[in-house]
């Protein structure tokens, strides 16, 4: 815990002398630094936090995906809690709540007006690019930090437009480039590869196909196929006969494992299947598909749970000791609860770093912070960092390939880093940080 909190304190010194001192660090210009404007915000934007801060956590608590989403909440709840018994935020108790939105847009709008009204929430966050897209416009004239949600959609990284939006996953421009990397490096000797797509039916899966299709263009891979994944059988079927050189499930849980099952039923297994990133639980997405996920890859950024090679680890040492501290049966095992507790950590530093500035622990300091943070997330892979700023809006833009091992039901390291930032925004800006 000494390690975490020397971490955090240093963090806090950078980021407070960089942001909220006038100051420059030694890896940052001032054109860098990004600040938010409060013109046109409601006085809640510059109203200082006092007694509670609550971060309002809308997604799919019913339906197919909520045991996922039920274990992501409680990571940020634990995270929470564990920063409650360090005395909060200079004395701010922190807490959550959580509504249910069924994975459909209309009601995460209906969730988020409600706190917009109501002033009820500080901080936010949600579930899937589709929802996202429902809200990013009044939640920004609201001047309502969201913070982190789990969706990948380019379009809201726009800081002009969207200054008080933040995503936590990879952008797809991020990822999608990093797994047409990764797909080149197993077919080495391929003047053509071609690739069948197997595309989830919501905004999650259209934004993930959008960035594979960017991702190809001016490369020798091909897009040979788009197959709808409305029914696991017959996309699999159809993926069989158009028998492509890989395969990418842009899938959303539990889509990632249904596609692996539904092609070992049909007695198909391409020579690559590339799974999104969402899907990157070890234990979870692939072991339930037995042999047949063996040798499937992915991108990813997060320590996997359960992965021996993480067993003497200090930041998984530490996260497991801090969260069974709170609650004895935290499920520190679990990739979607690792999540919630990751971007919850990642929150706290923002929180932690508005309450250090002039004015205090407000909406906008908040979000000054996390427009302008760049953290060691003790969670992360070894190599890679968070970094937000005002040149880009990314978070993550170098992601570690990973090879599934169905022998030790874990994910294999599969070759160096992949480093996207000089192809997305040139190598001159991927300095200090970036």
């Amino acid at each position: 815990m000494k390690a975490k909190l020397t971490l955090i304190s240093a963090f806090l010194f950078v980021i407070t002398s960089l942001v909220f001192s006038g100051g420059v660090s030694a890896n940052a210009s001032s054109s860098s630094v990004y600040k938010i404007s409060t013109t046109n915000c409601p006085s809640t934007a510059t109203k200082k936090i006092t007694g509670t801060l609550t971060f309002g956590v809308s997604g799919p608590l019913s339906g197919p995906i909520a045991p996922f989403v039920d274990l992501y909440v409680q990571g940020i709840k634990d995270r929470y809690a564990y920063q409650n018994a360090q005395g909060g935020i200079n004395g701010v108790n922190l807490a959550v709540t959580a509504e249910d939105d069924q994975f459909n847009p209309a009601m995460t709008k209906s969730n988020v007006d409600g706190w917009i009204q109501s002033g009820s929430v500080q901080a936010m966050t949600l579930f899937g690019s589709g929802p996202l897209a429902a809200v990013a416009a009044d939640q920004n004239l609201a001047c309502l930090p969201l913070l982190l949600p789990s969706a990948s959609a380019d379009q809201y990284r726009n800081i002009k437009q969207y200054p008080w939006t933040t995503q936590f996953l990879p952008s797809n421009a991020v990822e999608e480039a990093a797994e047409v990397k990764l797909i080149q490096a197993t077919f080495p000797h391929n003047k053509i590869i071609t690739v069948a797509i197997a595309e989830d039916m919501t905004g999650s899966g259209a934004a993930y196909l959008a960035g594979m299709k960017a991702a190809v263009k001016g490369t020798n891979v091909r897009i040979k196929a788009i197959v709808p994944f409305s029914d696991p059988a017959t996309a699999a079927i159809t993926l069989k006969k158009d028998a492509a050189n890989a395969v990418f499930g842009a899938l959303v849980v539990p889509e990632c494992v249904q596609l692996t099952q539904a092609m070992a039923k049909v007695g198909y297994k391409p020579k690559l299947t590339v799974q999104a990133s969402n899907c990157g639980s070890a234990a979870e997405m692939f072991a339930p598909a037995g042999a047949a996920a063996n040798g499937q890859k992915l991108v990813f950024w997060e320590k996997d749970p359960g992965n021996p090679i993480y067993a003497n680890d200090p930041g998984w040492k530490n996260y497991v000791a801090d969260a069974t501290s709170v609650d004895a049966s935290a499920a520190v095992n679990n990739t979607y609860y690792e999540t919630g507790y990751m971007t919850a950590d990642m929150e706290v530093n923002s929180y932690l770093s508005a309450a250090k500035s002039s004015a205090g622990l407000t909406q906008a300091n908040i979000m000054q912070a996390a427009r302008n943070q760049n953290y060691q997330e003790p969670l992360f892979i070894n190599g890679l960092k968070w970094t937000m700023n005002a040149k880009e809006a990314y978070g993550i833009m170098k992601l570690q390939p990973l090879i599934y091992s169905s022998k030790t039901q874990s994910f294999n390291y599969d070759g160096k880093i992949i480093d996207t930032c000089p192809q997305l925004l040139g190598a001159k800006n991927c300095i200090g940080g970036l």
